[in-house]
């Protein structure tokens, strides 16, 4: 009986504790993280009865949790890459509202201010569009701190749930560190409870939600984390210690974020953050944000450079050059979060060209014109001649040896800039026929000798930096000032100037006035010569000299200069004398202001100076008014020779022009001689600066000429006795150009990549509104992974109430089949106990 008895206990006692374990079951079939556990019932060691072993019944031999190692990872990563798309759909898309909001986005205020710009442009000297213009500029520039701002607040709130988000994760590892310490009280992992190991899987899931991580089990249970590329990197929790992850800014982008492991330890830099929360934060920040971010002030710096560009090429209502329109706060230089307007005053606005044309109203003909300026391009040299380019004082350049061949007889030392300053333009020890000659880009004729028909055809024209359609003229031709071309102090010959000398004080050192000394000119070492001087071969300050017969002595030279002087003011007359084998000329030493210029007359040349022992000098006083080109001539190349050459010495103050300005500070006069022929006149000088014909373009249906980079275009043909007068425009209404330039602006490709201002806007938002679109994408195809992994997880480890309420059944009736066996063993106990 006790054989019975006991076997019924141990079925008893075994599917007693089976039912408890389907209890469990049952009552956490809603607990998130829970796996299902299973029960292991064995059978008792049987018991020998002589030669037959008969069942002892049955034991409870363990709770079983359910569980795939593998199924449980699987879930964790598909989790980290559903919740990276989370945040980054939801910031995206709130990135979206703020760029494509009218009262925020960028659009509605570019339109805006070019419309003002075009209304302006109809009415330059209207106050009121002035205001307005002033407004609507003012707006555009609020409109880009606006939106600068808002991502600058998108940027702050993600760093703060990036912030946030680690320190769930410091939190997370300090709790799975504790929990493999309580895992090291023992050895397997299944003599661990089961709810340890879920509170284990728990937190594991939690953490990989925020981080994608990489895991490694113990044989006890207790877990190894690491979000590095391998386990072996960025670990976070092994054994009973946790690392925690600090979020810096990086010290070579201030707006990009980096993690730090253990920062105050032993410092572990981690690889990028893609998955996760976390992943997607960071995706949004660096991928859309930042991007969006640098796209905003790139278009602000393109925006107030091309602007300012504009605006600063127009005149104001004050006739001014203008000022920058827009600018940068000064620690916020190139941001959008900078930009600012700078001009307050509507006078200010320069919506005028810098040029206007005044048509005579006695003109009969009805030509109107339009005047406009474009950078002129022009063939031939940009400067001097080689080195001597480079002869910027206290620089002396030389060029000891300049080819001139035969074929041409000439050849171009280059370009003298307008804005030149005080040049010294030598030619040393020249031969018989070799002379400097000097012109405008249009022909004028200024220092030389007259060229004959076939100089000028190869010497003007467009390939040696001449205007297209330059003629030749020798009207101004080695004029004296003030009658010189453009009232230029142009001279070639042996210059001497009064001289400044520093002073100082004796007992303080202290500087002092400088001390002018009178002009005196010395010459090379005198080389008598047989040949006589004929007469107007030189001129000494405009006085023409008179004829000297041969040979040529030192002496009889300066006799022959001091006759020539004998009837000048005596506090003026230039004196002839010897210094050391050189012939001097100098002033009386209390003339301190007139200076002595020995030039050549009519039948000189510059042989003929070197033969007083001086050299032949181009010089310009002040600053050039106009662009110039030299060339050195050579009429006497011998039959047999095929060039010659000469030496050539420069130097110069400075280059300070600007061809523009000056045209502004000028007014030039156009003046129809014909139907088709017109000069361009300085009022100031009278000077003819051009002689042409007016050329048809055959690209355009009206007729138009240009000088110097300004082009005058016509309405209908002008008629003989037409004229025209271009100005600087001084009172800054008497031209719209520069409101059309800057309205022109909206519809030109302005950015790097050739699109206009709006444009590439609208396409940084689409560029967004794509990662939106491909995160919502996204998102669903990784929700279906991720309940797929779920569906997984629950197929092994989930809660079934139709298979426990079976198992709840089958265990109850095994209960209550054994509960029957003890009842039985007690029945036949009882009975043996009432024999008698």
């Amino acid at each position: 009986m006790s054989d019975l008895l006991s076997i019924g206990s141990s079925g008893v006692t075994a599917y007693q504790r089976a039912l408890a374990t389907v209890s469990n079951n049952i009552a956490n079939v809603n607990t998130d993280g829970y796996s299902r556990q299973d029960v292991s019932l064995t059978a008792n060691l049987p018991r020998q009865i002589g030669n037959i072993y008969l069942g002892t019944g049955t034991h409870f031999d363990a709770v079983q949790r359910k569980y795939d190692a593998f199924v449980e990872s699987n879930l964790r990563n598909s989790n980290s890459d559903l919740q990276s798309q989370k945040p980054l759909l939801s910031y995206v898309n709130r990135l979206i509202d703020i760029m494509g909001d009218e009262s925020i986005g960028l659009t509605t205020a570019m339109n805006l201010f070019f419309e003002s710009a075009r209304d302006l442009a109809t009415d330059p000297a209207s106050v009121v569009s002035r205001n307005i213009f002033l407004r609507d500029a003012d707006g555009l520039a609020t409109r880009f701190r606006q939106l600068a701002g808002q991502f600058d607040l998108l940027d702050k709130e993600s760093r703060q749930a990036v912030e946030t988000d680690v320190g769930q994760i410091n939190a997370l590892s300090a709790q799975l560190a504790q929990m493999n310490k309580q895992m090291a009280k023992h050895s397997l992992q299944a003599s661990q409870p089961s709810e340890l190991l879920d509170q284990r899987d728990s937190l594991l899931r939690e953490l990989s939600s925020l981080v994608a991580i990489k895991t490694r089990f113990e044989s006890n249970g207790a877990v190894i984390v690491s979000v590095g590329d391998t386990l072996n990197q960025g670990i976070l929790v092994s054994q009973t210690t946790s690392r925690a992850i600090n979020v810096l800014s990086s010290i070579i982008d201030p707006g990009r974020l980096e993690f730090i492991i253990d920062p105050y330890g032993k410092p572990e830099t981690m690889p990028a953050i893609t998955s996760g929360k976390i992943g997607g934060a960071m995706s949004f920040r660096d991928q859309v944000l930042q991007p969006a971010s640098d796209s905003l002030d790139n278009l602000s710096a393109v925006t107030v450079m091309a602007v300012n560009q504009v605006h600063r090429d127009g005149v104001d209502a004050k006739g001014q050059l203008g000022d920058d329109l827009f600018g940068f706060a000064t620690e916020k230089a190139g941001k959008a979060s900078g930009i600012q307007l700078l001009l307050q005053d509507a006078s200010q606005v320069a919506a005028a060209g810098q040029f206007r044309v005044i048509d005579n109203p006695l003109n009969s003909g009805t030509a109107q014109a339009r005047v406009a300026y474009a950078q002129p391009i022009f063939q031939g040299p940009t400067q001097l001649l080689g080195d001597l380019a480079l002869a910027r004082a206290p620089q002396i350049s030389t060029l000891p040896s300049v080819t001139i061949e035969a074929s041409q007889g000439f050849t171009s030392l280059g370009l003298i800039p307008m804005g030149t300053q005080s040049l010294d333009l030598t030619l040393q020890t020249p031969g018989p026929g070799q002379s400097l000659q000097v012109l405008t880009r249009d022909g004028r004729h200024l220092i030389g000798s007259a060229l004959n028909d076939t100089q000028q055809g190869l010497m003007v024209k467009a390939g040696n930096g001449m205007e297209v359609g330059a003629t030749y003229s020798t009207q101004t031709l080695n004029g004296k000032t003030p009658a010189t071309y453009l009232g230029i102090d142009i001279f070639m010959g042996a210059k001497a100037s009064v001289s400044m000398v520093q002073q100082f004080n004796a007992t303080t050192g202290e500087a002092q006035a400088p001390l002018a000394l009178a002009a005196k000119l010395t010459g090379n070492t005198f080389v008598d010569s047989a040949d006589p001087i004929a007469a107007n071969t030189f001129q000494l300050n405009d006085q023409n000299l008179p004829a000297l017969s041969g040979p040529l002595t030192l002496a009889s030279v300066v006799n022959w200069l001091n006759t020539a002087t004998s009837n000048q003011p005596v506090a003026s007359r230039i004196t002839a004398s010897v210094l050391d084998g050189k012939l001097v000329l100098s002033r009386p030493t209390s003339n301190t202001t007139q200076d002595i210029r020995l030039g050549l007359g009519a039948h000189g040349t510059p042989s003929d100076l070197q033969r007083l022992g001086f050299n032949t000098t181009l010089s310009i006083e002040g600053a050039t008014p106009d662009d110039l080109l030299v060339f050195v001539t050579d009429s006497a190349i011998p039959a047999a020779a095929t060039s010659s050459s000469v030496s050539v010495q420069a130097q110069f103050s400075d280059i300070a022009g600007d061809m523009k300005q000056a045209l502004r500070a000028s007014q030039l006069k156009v003046s129809f001689t014909s139907n088709t022929q017109y000069k361009i006149i300085d009022n100031r000088t009278q000077s003819v600066l051009a002689e042409r014909t007016l050329v048809p373009d055959p690209l355009s249906t009206t007729s138009s000429l240009s000088y110097r980079g300004l082009k005058l275009e016509f309405s209908t043909a002008p008629k003989q006795g037409d004229e025209f007068t271009i100005d600087g425009n001084h009172d800054g209404i008497g031209n719209n150009e520069t409101m059309l330039a800057l309205v022109a602006l909206e519809s030109q490709g302005l950015t790097p990549s050739g699109m206009t201002l709006t444009d590439a806007y609208i396409e940084r938002v689409n560029q967004v509104g794509n990662v939106a679109r491909q995160a919502a994408i996204a998102e669903q195809a990784l929700e279906v992974v991720y309940r797929q992994a779920q569906e997984a997880r629950d197929g092994i480890s989930g809660v079934s109430l139709d298979e426990e309420a079976s198992a709840l059944v089958r265990f109850q009736q095994a209960y209550q089949a054994n509960a029957k066996v003890m009842q039985t063993a007690m029945s036949l106990f009882d009975s043996i106990l009432q024999i008698r």
